[in-house]
């Protein structure tokens, strides 16, 4: 294994650390009267002019020029609308279901990147990838496995939990093809994981800003009414750019890079085990219990990842 190769595989798991520690600390956060569609807005309004000063002192915004090019424009544009639709499906199955079920099957994206992958010819994936992918996802199914002293939602609601599951799915698939987008544009001569980063998430932000608008007016995707018009704080606004400049910034960051290094085969997976960073952080500092099938789902996390990493 090249040194190259370590440093992809750090920076994965790096990117999988900034979500991970995003989401608990997006999860300490929110509250019942927040829009989460409008939270999302005001991540992109902290996150985008920070990564914008990040490129700035790094590699410049001569990469922009580039990526609104009218060849490239459009997969660019395509790729922010498959994140936007995968956030917002995964928002929307939130509205139906708990965390505990939305956020192991939302996770399963490798798994659809996978075969994607080998559908579109884009890489040559090995066996013991996909089976290390397959096993990473049973790993973060059990890991997010709620806790015997949870309430479990009654038997009239299934309805809705199938439709919260399926929900996930669909962001899943979208968040998959988000990244097979991103694999090409970052194979442009003269693009730059700054750059991207910026420009990507900018289009996001307002894509998210303006399905917002949607959402809100017509009431779709069972948004509280009085919720959506709750005002925010202002620590709850900056509490929500921190965890912006966590997932967008630093963790889109070291991502990309991370693909440009070890392809997205190999990083895709890896990062993946967000949901056991969040589990064991929520553990830590929001005390949550820890169950024996969530102790079985990290070894399998960890598993799968070293056999990504070796292999």
């Amino acid at each position: 294994m090249t040194s190259s190769e370590i440093f992809g595989i750090i920076l994965a798991f790096s990117a999988a650390c900034c979500w991970g520690s995003a989401g608990v600390l997006y999860k300490g956060t929110i509250q019942a009267k927040h829009s989460l569609f409008l939270s999302i807005v005001y991540r992109g309004m902290i996150a985008v002019p920070f990564l914008a000063l990040l490129t700035m002192l790094t590699t410049g915004f001569e990469a922009l020029s580039i990526l609104l090019h009218l060849d490239v424009l459009p997969i660019l544009l395509f790729s922010s609308l498959f994140v936007t639709l995968g956030d917002l499906f995964f928002f929307a199955s939130l509205q139906k279901i708990e965390v505990s079920k939305s956020q192991p099957v939302a996770s399963m994206y490798p798994l659809f990147t996978i075969v994607l992958l080998i559908f579109f010819g884009v890489e040559q994936v090995s066996l013991v990838v996909i089976i290390a992918t397959i096993i990473l996802i049973i790993g973060i199914g059990l890991v997010s496995q709620k806790n015997h002293s949870s309430r479990e939602p009654s038997s009239s609601k299934e309805v809705n939990i199938n439709k919260g599951l399926m929900l996930s799915i669909v962001a899943a698939i979208f968040w998959s093809f988000g990244i097979l987008t991103l694999d090409h544009l970052l194979e442009i001569p003269g693009v730059d994981v700054f750059s991207l980063a910026t420009i990507r998430f900018a289009i996001l932000t307002v894509l998210m800003a303006l399905s917002w608008l949607v959402f809100d007016k017509y009431h779709l995707g069972s948004i509280d009414k009085a919720r959506s018009h709750t005002p925010i704080s202002r620590r709850d606004i900056l509490l929500f750019g921190v965890t912006g400049i966590l997932s967008w910034g630093i963790g889109a960051v070291t991502f990309f890079t991370s693909i440009e290094l070890i392809g997205t085969s190999r990083a895709t997976p890896i990062s993946s085990i967000n949901p056991l960073i969040a589990v064991i952080l929520g553990i830590i500092f929001l005390k949550e219990k820890f169950s024996p099938l969530q102790a079985l789902g990290i070894l399998l996390v960890c598993f799968g990842s070293i056999l990504i990493s070796i292999f």
